[in-house]
């Protein structure tokens, strides 16, 4: 006789438990260190039942690493709360998302151009109905940004109000937007690079710099 299907708070349960095993495991011994087993054990459930959440082991790390957002959230939530200037908010979006980007590349590299990066929106979505605390205290503009799967259009939505009444024709501020994500996609390609030594700091002013050329600023 079949086991009845789990309800949805129970679902959310098992989910938590083998995402914050994963994350665990990359926190104190790196990506390599994960596997299907290491997770399913640490978790307290065996291999079969972790399958029956997640399709292999990349899609696991995709789950696992969306963590990583939990500070840039939260720093969001903190320094955006009182910042009307919509330049500002900008900067401080990218400011605090390349600082944990630049933190974790591989698992940034993996969210965002990894296998499952077409599916980053539902896994986003996903991923906060079983953490939802970790969205921090944020609405509007800011809050849909954090559910888009597409760095297209995370950027978009915070880009869109700095651009409005500026002399760039709607073709220009398109070019601007992928403009900005190809500076970034460098950036962390560069930080990538076996043996690389680039102070995160660098890099972070370097992408700012990069958008202030863009925009004039």
């Amino acid at each position: 006789m079949a086991r009845p299907p789990y309800r949805p708070e129970q679902r959310n349960q098992i989910l938590a438990c083998f995402i914050n095993a994963a994350s665990e495991i990359m926190e104190s011994e790196g990506m390599d260190a994960l596997t299907l087993r290491r997770v399913a054990q640490k978790a307290g459930y065996n291999s079969a039942t972790l399958y029956n959440y997640f399709k292999d082991l990349d899609h696991l790390t995709v789950y696992a690493s969306m963590k990583y957002f939990e500070d840039y959230n939260r720093n969001l939530s903190r320094y955006l709360s009182d910042e009307q200037d919509d330049f500002q908010r900008f900067l401080f979006m990218w400011r605090f998302f390349c600082a944990s980007a630049f933190r974790h590349p591989h698992a940034y590299y993996n969210l965002f151009y990894g296998k499952y990066s077409s599916e980053l929106g539902d896994i986003i979505l996903d991923y906060y109905k079983v953490f939802p605390d970790e969205q921090g205290d944020l609405d509007g503009t800011v809050l849909e940004m954090l559910l888009c799967g597409s760095l297209t259009e995370r950027n978009w939505k915070m880009l869109r109000p700095v651009l409005e009444g500026s002399s760039f024709s709607p073709e220009e501020q398109e070019r601007i937007n992928e403009i900005i994500l190809y500076c970034f996609k460098e950036l962390l390609t560069q930080k990538l690079q076996p043996g690389n030594e680039l102070d995160n700091q660098v890099l972070i002013e370097r992408q700012l710099d990069y958008i202030h050329v863009l925009l004039r600023k």
